[in-house]
């Protein structure tokens, strides 16, 4: 992202030197950081001068298994909740008319991959508020150089077609109230004003959501990435050469010919006397990759923060959901960071819809609206219903069925469950208790 104080104007000027620093500085470390999710890594140019050496480039992705399980462990739909005192049931339609839950998702996946994350707000033909995700290799942001921060400006940049010849790019810039138009040729090109129209969010209709320092979840392990690709694709190479190792020939005068033939018919053609056939190999320590395989692949889950939940280490022996949450803390420990930051990207996303002049719903109601985390584990629910039943008499009734994982609206929950007592009540010939209520009354005023 860049910075740039308030009372300057993002000209034509400036907004071009902008675009060449993204485009040299920023978008190649984008690019690599989606490659290495993708499997496409550096294990892939792998090379050798004999071109009849044996050369494996296998991938084993730890990134990708470490964004997927950061993703799964803090977003899997449903597990992202919106609520409020207020009435806000506006504000959930347009996100349920944005499929949010899954919106939410995929913007955490972009953000554990690139670093950064952006979805973009719009109006769509039919009135409807909608946002959506932007690739961050096509957009930055432009932020007040002041303490606040606040975002002033979006940029963004794509091909006006990809259907002919053309190389003609369109940028879109953001601001408060308006959205202004240029167009260039190639990605460094000039730019050339074409025009602006109005918007009607208020504030600059883009939402940014960034880890720390801008950086994957999975930058800190690249190098132990690229060294495990490189210990296993040896390891096959040599495995490889082994299989066509070399055969010694002793005692025997042989052309080219012959040995085409030998190999050809699987028969040896060997002199009578002082003649041998022995095939030479390299002798090779397996126990010794086998560690240094392994310690790699421990080093990568903790320098990660990340649990490897296909290990032996972590289901084995496990008992307890306190147990799994326990082996869980480390990587807790980033979530939790990682949490904070989305949280405040999500309540910019309710703020702009808040804000859009077909709503105005105020400032006290997205300030209103809490958005809960879930962690995605195994929740122990005989523990939960012990501690749900030694409380009762203790704690509200709401208050303890909001602690079982499998209810998902608590109000709805104690209605039912009070017209259930009713319902029965009136089965097994008892009445309504509104009637036990009123004949109480009667016999106190008597």
């Amino acid at each position: 992202m860049f910075y740039l104080n308030k009372e300057i104007e993002l000209n034509i000027e400036l907004l071009q030197k902008m675009i060449n620093k993204f485009n040299m500085e920023v978008e190649p470390k984008l690019n690599k950081y989606k490659r290495y999710y993708d499997g496409l890594q550096s294990i892939l140019n792998k090379r050798y001068t004999d071109a009849s050496k044996p050369c494996s480039k296998t991938v084993i992705n730890y990134c990708k298994n470490i964004v997927d399980s950061y993703c799964g462990y803090l977003a899997t739909p449903g597990y992202i909740s919106y609520s409020s005192q207020n009435d806000i049931e506006e504000v959930m339609d347009i996100l349920r008319y944005n499929d949010y839950q899954a919106e939410d998702a995929d913007f955490l996946l972009h953000a554990l991959v690139y670093g950064i994350a952006a979805e973009l707000m719009y109006i769509d033909n039919a009135g409807q508020t909608r946002f959506r995700l932007i690739n961050p290799t096509t957009c930055f942001g432009v932020y007040d150089d002041s303490l606040t921060n606040d975002l002033m400006y979006f940029v963004r940049m794509y091909k006006m077609s990809d259907w002919d010849n053309s190389d003609t790019y369109c940028v879109d810039v953001y601001g408060d109230s308006d959205i202004k138009h240029y167009v260039m040729t190639g990605k460094n090109g000039y730019l050339k004003y074409v025009g602006e129209e109005p918007h009607y969010f208020g504030q600059c209709p883009a939402n940014i959501f960034m880890l720390p320092d801008e950086k994957s979840i999975f930058d800190c392990i690249l190098s132990l990435q690229d060294a495990a690709n490189e210990i296993l694709s040896s390891e096959i190479d040599d495995y490889q050469a082994f299989c066509d190792a070399y055969l010694c020939l002793k005692g025997v005068d042989a052309d080219p010919e012959d040995i085409a033939a030998m190999k050809q018919n699987r028969v040896l053609l060997l002199p009578s006397e002082g003649a041998s056939a022995e095939y030479i190999t390299k002798n090779a320590n397996d126990t010794q990759v086998e560690n240094i395989l392994k310690r790699i692949h421990e080093s990568i889950y903790r320098v990660s923060s990340c649990v490897d939940f296909s290990s032996e280490s972590f289901t084995g022996g496990v008992s307890s959901g306190v147990a799994i949450r326990f082996k869980l803390s480390g990587m807790e420990t980033r979530s939790g960071k990682i949490e904070a930051e989305m949280k405040k990207a999500l309540q910019r996303r309710v703020e702009i819809i808040c804000g859009i002049a077909t709503l105005k719903l105020g400032e006290e109601v997205f300030r209103d609206i809490q958005i809960e985390f879930k962690r995605n584990v195994p929740e122990d629910l005989n523990s939960i219903i012990s501690l749900v039943g030694s409380l009762k008499g203790s704690v509200s009734d709401a208050t303890l069925l909001g602690q079982i994982p499998f209810i998902d609206d608590v109000n709805a929950e104690i209605e039912a469950l009070q017209e259930q007592k009713i319902s029965n009540m009136e089965i097994y010939g008892f009445g309504s208790p509104n009637n036990f209520q009123e004949e109480e009354n009667l016999d106190e005023n008597d």
